[in-house]
């Protein structure tokens, strides 16, 4: 009850202050967020997903699972970072952030997060890293990175990770970008 007092105090005070803005805060273009400013020492944008078989389509009967930490960084640069706890014992063969557009339950590759590049790596530890830049492919959703870049970043809740196997060919582990 007195957290609930404080911020409604806090927000009373910040309405009665001279300070108070009397605009939205300003439109920031995607060119600054891209890079284009001369502020390098701006934070990249950090999404995390977990992934995992259930949220495949279609499902994938297994037990892997992992995470993805995927960092847009100020230069538009997309970097991974995956880890894959491959208890399936999978037979991994690639790894992509897809576009999804309801109600279809599965999108293009929009960039490559496993290389070499269209390589059937055929990895069957059971604990996989992936660190590496995603490579833009031209797909039917987007003609350029610039335009990919833009959605995720106005609708990252599009966007969805995943790992796919032998066993799986479209997919064994699946999250989605929040």
């Amino acid at each position: 009850m007195r957290r609930v007092l404080g911020v409604v105090c806090g927000l009373a005070a910040l309405a009665c202050s001279e300070s108070t803005p009397s605009s939205p805060e300003q439109f920031r273009a995607l060119a600054s967020v891209l890079g284009a400013s001369t502020n390098n020492s701006s934070a990249p944008i950090v999404f995390n997903t977990q992934l995992r078989a259930e949220l495949e389509s279609p499902a994938c009967p297994g037990e892997s699972q992992g995470h993805a930490h995927i960092k847009v960084q100020q230069d538009g640069t997309i970097d991974s970072d995956v880890t894959l706890n491959n208890l399936g014992v999978e037979s991994v063969r690639f790894g992509h952030i897809h576009h999804l557009i309801p109600p279809a339950t599965t999108g293009p590759i929009i960039w490559w997060l496993s290389s070499p590049l269209n390589t059937d790596l055929n990895l069957t530890i059971k604990h996989i890293q992936f660190r590496q830049a995603g490579v833009f492919v031209t797909n039917p959703h987007f003609t350029s990175h610039a335009l990919a870049l833009a959605q995720l970043l106005a609708n990252p809740q599009d966007f969805y990770v995943n790992f796919h196997s032998d066993r799986c060919p479209g997919g064994f582990a699946r999250g989605f970008l929040p």
